[in-house]
């Protein structure tokens, strides 16, 4: 089975491109702060907006569960809002709606597509809601005229998903400084680990010419003394349960780690927005037609840098799995939030079954994509 990279990893191709200009985006913002993850992020924004048991938080109805979680932590209520054929908030349904004890809402820009954000910046100012605009999919991109992240009185966004770092997120605000978040820095240990997983990654990958067998044997002799060292009972992650809880919350007050943000501010970004770009195109190109799917967004805005390539399968059973297993870089949301309505002319709920979300990131070649466009051919089932 072909081994694709599920997100950018890191090796010498990285660093090599011209050099231009950083990209519009959301480091645009003037007020940064570098956390352990996105999800991080949302409940730092939520904390400085003093978000609490009594308050509700506008959020989609098409989400990952790690979007809605820190405002379940936070004690507020999550008020679902529907989405339209475009991805953007239903304007119509929250001017419907009663906002009485709406402290935030969360706006997202899905698979790297800029939602247009003036109707949502409106409605927010004329309700006293604050704004917190999701660019976990959207590192880059601008939103009539205006770089994403700058609508947002906080925006945040996802490192992995654009750069080859095991971790990272970003808290940023075009208003408000952030000073008040002083976050603890991490344990030597954290952050040896950290630079010692994104090279593994890459040298698993071959992203190392010439380094890669010696880094393969370090490696595998790494893992082969730890696999001898570890208890029968040792569990093999965190889990999700109190314990996972608990380890979120530790997360969200943490730095992330000196590795992921050294890592994603010396890369090329020309090369980031051109492979993405590039891999998007073909994508488009080579499932053209493809029969039971067609492509959410089959035309690229010359101002987006695509996160994912969104494919909607009219019978998504037939065959998620069946690409999966075949090692095809690609997820769905189908794991909602208990107690998800359903609401009249919306979008999220279809699309959480329905859109798969397939690689296109840099660090997939075009052969690369070749390849998966053709397993998703054979693979699709009407």
């Amino acid at each position: 089975m072909r081994s694709y990279p599920r997100l950018p990893v890191l090796g010498w191709s990285a660093y090599a491109g011209k050099r231009a200009a950083p990209a519009r985006g959301v480091l645009s913002a003037p007020h940064r702060l570098y956390t352990t993850s996105g999800q991080a992020a949302i409940a730092l924004a939520l904390r400085m907006l003093e978000t609490g048991p009594g308050d509700k938080v506008l959020v989609p109805t098409y989400h990952c569960p790690t979007m809605i979680a820190p405002v379940v932590r936070s004690g507020a209520q999550p008020l679902f809002y529907p989405i339209t054929a475009s991805g953007g908030p239903d304007l119509n349904w929250l001017l419907r709606s009663p906002v009485s004890g709406v402290r935030a809402m969360l706006a997202t820009h899905y698979f790297g597509f800029p939602q247009a954000m003036s109707g949502v910046r409106a409605f927010c100012d004329a309700h006293r809601v604050a704004l917190i605009e999701d660019c976990a999919h959207a590192f880059f991109g601008m939103s009539e005229g205006m770089a994403v992240g700058s609508w947002g009185d906080f925006a945040i966004a996802s490192l992995p998903k654009f750069f080859p770092v095991p971790e990272g997120g970003l808290l940023l605000s075009a208003t408000r400084p952030l000073k008040d978040l002083d976050l603890a820095p991490r344990g030597w240990r954290d952050e040896i680990k950290a630079a010692v997983d994104v090279v593994e990654l890459g040298a698993g990958h071959d992203r190392f010419p010439g380094l890669n067998t010696l880094l393969g044997g370090v490696f595998g002799l790494k893992n082969r003394l730890r696999r001898g060292g570890r208890s029968a009972n040792t569990p093999a992650d965190r889990g999700t349960g109190s314990a996972g809880m608990a380890e979120s919350l530790r997360l969200d007050f943490l730095r992330t780690t000196v590795a992921a943000r050294w890592i994603a501010g010396s890369v090329c970004q020309s090369r980031i927005l051109q492979h993405r770009r590039r891999n998007y195109a073909a994508l488009a190109s080579k499932l053209s037609g493809i029969e039971g799917a067609h492509s959410l967004r089959p035309e690229l805005p010359a101002d987006a840098t695509p996160y994912v390539f969104p494919l909607y399968v009219e019978n998504p059973a037939a065959s998620y799995q069946q690409l999966r297993s075949a090692g095809i870089p690609l997820f769905r949301w189908d794991e909602v939030w208990p107690g998800t309505p359903v609401l009249d002319d919306d979008h999220g709920l279809d699309w959480s079954h329905r859109v798969f979300q397939l690689g296109c990131h840099q660090d997939l070649s075009l052969h690369d994509i070749e390849t998966m466009a053709t397993t998703v051919r054979a693979l699709i089932r009407p």
